[in-house]
């Protein structure tokens, strides 16, 4: 089936216009300390997980393949769901099939936490990064590690959705861009602060990224020019902790460490609405709270994850705070919809829709992945096993299955099928 603007992307995306994103005048040098290097095979380590058979609702497979002091801090799943790749604290990262747990990849080399693993648009490739900077790629086909990189310590990197293009944020606030597997690189300029967190819009041909100052800027990844800015004179006052752009790339919503949620426009960055400031306590909606609820429910409370969602009929956002409070917001209406504490003070971790459909998955700190409607606010199901705080979460393309890891070095399979 044929998207919206799926032409539209194919075509800038074609080998020729890769290039042209790839400006071979920025590329580095072969002999510069920045250069990437193709590397030898390493052959793979196969071998097997340990999957035991506990009485969780719903779980298709739990993996404990890991070392148990170490924290599970990212996933990935396969379009079909049959494959995940989860990356940890003991500097690996391990590919292995969701319904045995057997281990089909161990992902070595790395020289610190593995905080980054996931596949290709067309999984012909995995891409496996730590917090100081180094990148690997992995050749699915072969299981060898094709080729590396090192950029210093780290904060995001992303996967663009249409091609083998790979973008990462290192401590300088440059952004790396490569095109894979040929390792052509470009590089953006840093603008004297970290560039926190980042997303590639829905069309392909920008990013919009939120800096540590507060400020958000939209980058064109063809000519790398700002197309719009958001500065900390207009906007946020700190540090961006989650941004996203929504599926006609005309609207951006962000938070921050400063407790605003703020909805603007992508084209030129102008501020929409305030929907909330839990600093202040102000929002789009009146509480019943009484001063002192109100003041204590807002101590160093913010928004650490938000989220659009994807069907373009039901115009509305998630996000998830620290104190462990859900907001649904109509966004053509620029009005809360939903105010829900689900985690009486633990963290919601991420939030995650879905598909494009209403149904949100909230990660937390208790250890327990939650099923919402986002049209009644709802809590539909919980998915229980987990001993620790929820780090990540990931929902396969088909839509079958959920995965969830944790801070316990244990990684869960569920069946989400039935959930519509």
């Amino acid at each position: 089936m044929v998207m919206d603007g799926e032409e539209e992307i194919s075509d800038f995306l074609s080998e020729g216009e890769i290039d042209e994103i790839i400006d071979l005048s920025m590329e580095t040098d072969d002999d510069s300390e920045d250069s990437m290097d193709l590397i030898d095979p390493i052959t793979s380590v196969t071998s097997m997980g340990t999957m035991q058979q506990e009485s969780i609702e719903n779980a298709v497979c739990v993996f404990k393949g890991h070392a148990r002091s170490n924290p599970i801090y990212c996933a990935c799943l396969s379009q079909n769901g049959e494959l995940a790749i989860t990356g940890s604290g003991e500097d690996v990262a391990y590919l292995w099939e969701t319904t045995t747990g057997n281990i089909v990849m161990k992902c070595d080399g790395h020289i610190d936490s593995v905080i980054f693993a996931e596949f290709s648009h067309d999984e012909t490739y995995l891409a496996t990064a730590d917090m100081k900077g180094l990148i690997q790629l992995w050749e699915l086909s072969s299981k060898t590690c094709y080729w590396q990189n090192n950029i210093g310590d780290l904060f995001w990197i992303k996967w663009h959705h249409s091609a083998n293009i790979l973008l990462a944020s290192c401590e300088s606030g440059e952004i790396y861009m490569w095109s894979l597997p040929k390792g052509k690189c470009k590089i953006f300029p840093g603008y004297g602060s970290v560039a926190e967190c980042g997303t590639i819009c829905p069309d392909g041909k920008s990013i919009v990224v939120g800096y540590r100052d507060g400020t958000i800027r939209m980058i064109n990844l063809k000519d790398s020019t700002v197309t719009a800015t958001i500065p900390i004179s207009q906007g946020h006052t700190s540090l961006i902790t989650s941004i996203d752009c929504d599926v006609n790339n005309k609207l951006l919503i962000s938070v921050s460490t400063d407790g605003k949620t703020i909805l603007s426009t992508a084209h030129n960055g102008k501020i929409i609405s305030i929907l909330q400031d839990l600093s202040s306590g102000t929002s789009t909606e009146q509480n019943d709270c009484t001063e002192e609820e109100e003041s204590e429910s807002n101590t160093k409370n913010w928004a650490e994850t938000i989220a659009f969602c994807k069907d373009p009929t039901l115009p509305c956002a998630a996000s998830g705070t620290v104190n462990g409070e859900l907001f649904i917001w109509d966004i053509s209406k620029q009005i809360l919809r939903h105010n829900i504490n689900i985690y009486t003070k633990r963290a919601i971790t991420k939030v995650l829709w879905k598909g494009n459909t209403s149904i949100l998955f909230l990660g937390g700190a208790d250890g327990v992945t939650r099923c919402v409607d986002a049209k009644t606010g709802e809590c539909l199901r919980f998915y229980k096993g987990h001993k620790g705080a929820i780090l990540d979460l990931y929902i396969s393309k088909n839509e079958k299955r959920l995965l969830t890891v944790s801070e316990d070095a244990t990684a869960i399979v569920f069946d989400i099928s039935s959930i519509s």
